[in-house]
């Protein structure tokens, strides 16, 4: 009887094992793959273990390649993410998360052109609506096109109000159409959604200090704010920069100057403010700087000259 009833336990415990035992041996790979909170990492491998396995059909593989691309893009790695985006593609033209990234890439990279399609496919196709409309923008907004970039990027809001990026963008639209109250506005809601953004301390940085009342106190933390959080942000760098030579921190601004200058080593902004803090602290090297910065930019003196910095 106890034989007997020892087995039945057995048996019992090995049909609830084997309920608990995944259907889909791939599972735990599909799950990591689609997460897009967890880290990109965990997201690579996973989508790679499904990619690799030869157990998915072109619409799978394709979704895999996406989320793959996806997490690579979010890891830094745009030519792995441009890669799979474009594999995903081929085995789906339609692919929406394929088509967003690699607008995304395309974008960031300069390829306007290339992009445009991509980013309106998605809104004719009602996918990705707020990021699409967001990425319109962008385009609209690097060809000097500032009023059709607000109407994009008011689409994005529309569509997800908590779109930092698309708040940023257009913040920076208002900017440079003098309307730095609502580009104050724009910039601080896009931090208060993402507080990580760094762009956004950056224009915020740049519009309280050319407002008609600069708030320089307040424009410092934004510049100090965004060179901690992106070092290689050169617009932060620059904003910071300028304060700095405002203060009288000649080593601080030739610092901030010569990390942007890292990035783009022919930035005229960057050159003349290097070459001011150079001289200002008496190297007289610091001339070749703010001359070689007037062979790019003619007029870049009286530029610091109306931010408030006496060069000489």
């Amino acid at each position: 009887m106890r034989a007997h009833w020892l087995w039945g336990t057995s048996l019992a415990l090995a049909l609830l094992a084997c309920q608990r035992e995944p259907d889909d041996p791939l599972a735990a790979a599909r799950a990591a793959c689609a997460n897009a909170q967890s880290e990109a990492e965990a997201r690579i491998n996973g989508c790679t273990t499904l990619i690799e396995s030869g157990a998915l059909g072109e619409a799978e593989r394709a979704e895999a390649l996406a989320n793959r691309g996806a997490a690579a893009e979010e890891a830094g790695d745009a030519e792995s993410a441009l890669g799979d985006f474009e594999a995903a593609l081929a085995l789906d033209a339609a692919q929406p998360l394929a088509t967003l990234g690699r607008a995304r890439v395309l974008v960031a990279s300069g390829q306007l052109d290339a992009a445009q399609p991509l980013a309106q496919r998605l809104v004719q196709g009602g996918d990705y609506l707020s990021d699409a409309h967001q990425l319109i923008g962008a385009i609209a907004l690097t060809r000097g096109q500032q009023d059709a970039a607000i109407l994009a990027f008011d689409a994005a809001i529309q569509a997800d109000g908590r779109n930092a990026l698309a708040l940023a963008g257009r913040a920076r639209a208002k900017q440079q159409l003098g309307d730095f109250d609502g580009a104050l506005t724009d910039f601080s809601t896009a931090i208060s959604v993402n507080p990580q953004l760094a762009p956004a301390y950056a224009g915020r940085c740049w519009v309280r200090v050319q407002m008609p009342e600069p708030d320089l106190a307040a424009a410092r933390r934004d510049g100090d704010e965004a060179a901690q959080l992106d070092p290689r942000g050169v617009q932060g760098q620059l904003c910071r920069g300028l304060l700095q030579l405002r203060a009288g921190e000649w080593e601080g601004a030739r610092m901030s100057y010569e990390a942007a200058l890292e990035v783009e080593p022919g930035n005229p902004a960057a050159l003349f403010g290097r070459g001011v803090a150079r001289r200002r602290s008496g190297d007289a090297q610091g001339r070749d700087d703010m001359n070689q910065a007037r062979d790019f930019e003619a007029n870049i003196g009286r530029t610091f000259e109306e931010l408030g910095v006496q060069t000489f």
